[in-house]
Parts: C-alpha cells; sequence; structure tokens
C-alpha cells in the first residue's frame, strides 16, 4: 500500500488499546511510511529495545532536547515526558513520505492544533472500561495501582476523542486495522 501525499498519521488513544499493534501492521503494509521514534524517560519494558519504539534518554537529557527546540510537541504522561523529535519528520517529508505518530492524546492534540503538517488523526478507543482494564491487567507489566490510574485517565481520553479526524473501536483487530486501512487508501 502507499499513502498518497506527505502527511503525519497520528494513532493515539488509552493505553492498552492496541496503538502498538496497529503501527507494527501499517509499517508492514506500507512502503512511503516512516515511524517517528518518540524520546521518553520511562523505564524501558522487558520487550522493548533502544530506538525501536522509543529512545530513551534521562530526564536531564530531554530537558537539553527542550531547551534546543528538538520536539514538535512534548508532555510529562505519568510522571514522565514524552517527546516526538521533528528534525526525522521534516526529514521524511522531503523523501515524500508520510510519518506514523503512535502518540498519546495530550501529544496527539498539541499537534493536531500546529500548523507545521497536514495530519490525519485516529482515535483508537476500547468497546469498554472493562476490556481495557482487562487488556492492561494481561500486559504483566503494571501494578494495580498503574492499571487503576490508566483507566480513569482513559476516560478522560475518550472523552477528548472529539478531537480527532477519526474515532475507531478496537473491538476486533482485524476490523479495526482494516477500517484505519480503507481511510489511508482513501485519502
Amino acid at each position: 500500500m502507499n499513502i498518497k501525499g506527505k502527511y503525519l498519521i497520528i494513532i493515539s488513544g488509552p493505553s492498552g488499546v492496541g496503538k502498538s499493534s496497529i503501527t507494527k501492521q501499517l509499517l508492514l503494509n506500507c512502503k512511503n511510511l516512516d515511524f517517528s521514534i518518540s524520546f521518553t524517560t520511562r523505564e524501558k519494558r522487558p520487550s522493548e529495545t533502544n530506538n525501536d519504539h522509543y529512545s530513551f534518554v534521562s530526564k536531564k537529557e530531554f530537558e537539553n532536547l527542550i531547551n534546543q527546540n528538538a520536539f514538535l510537541e512534548y508532555e510529562e504522561v505519568h510522571g514522565n515526558y514524552y517527546g516526538t523529535p521533528i528534525k526525522p519528520i521534516e526529514d521524511s517529508i522531503k523523501f515524500n513520505h508520510s510519518v506514523l505518530l503512535d502518540i498519546d492524546v495530550k501529544g496527539a492534540y498539541s499537534v493536531i492544533n500546529t500548523n507545521h503538517f497536514d495530519c490525519i488523526s485516529f482515535f483508537i478507543r476500547p468497546p469498554s472500561i472493562d476490556t481495557l482494564r482487562e487488556r492492561l491487567l494481561n500486559r504483566g507489566d503494571m501494578t494495580s495501582d498503574e492499571i487503576e490510574n490508566r483507566t480513569i485517565e482513559a476516560k478522560n481520553e475518550i472523552i477528548k476523542s472529539t478531537y480527532f479526524d477519526h474515532l475507531i473501536v478496537n473491538d476486533s483487530f482485524d476490523e479495526c486495522y482494516q477500517d484505519i486501512e480503507k481511510i489511508l487508501l482513501g485519502i
């Protein structure tokens, strides 16, 4: 699949909704789509490698990047910094590629409201809060308090879904992905 144009394609939604799985599938199927690797100060999970999904940096390094205006957007989420570096996006756009961003709702809102790039935004929603809680529990990488905090945050994030171009419920991964692919093929 090729995406027409040079877009920032934003995949956002609550933790545990399936954003990473969707982005992996899009990157496998799209020839002219690059992934924006976010910077973060959070601890690396056992399944992650540096510069794969995130560039893991110290708080001091992150703050130096803020001072250098290196981010399109950055936020503090769950006690850690997350930021989208602008230079790799500019480089991809120069090569007529679109760029895929898998970012939290606050960060997505910031990007949507800048006039730097043409954006297509997707809010991925769980079929229910109970389903989301179960998915977070099954990941096995959070305490029960963290799961409860993420569940509360998800309720607030779902309210903000109206700011996005497209709302997709991830009840079935295949159907969710196909909906996103149809929209991207139609642009």
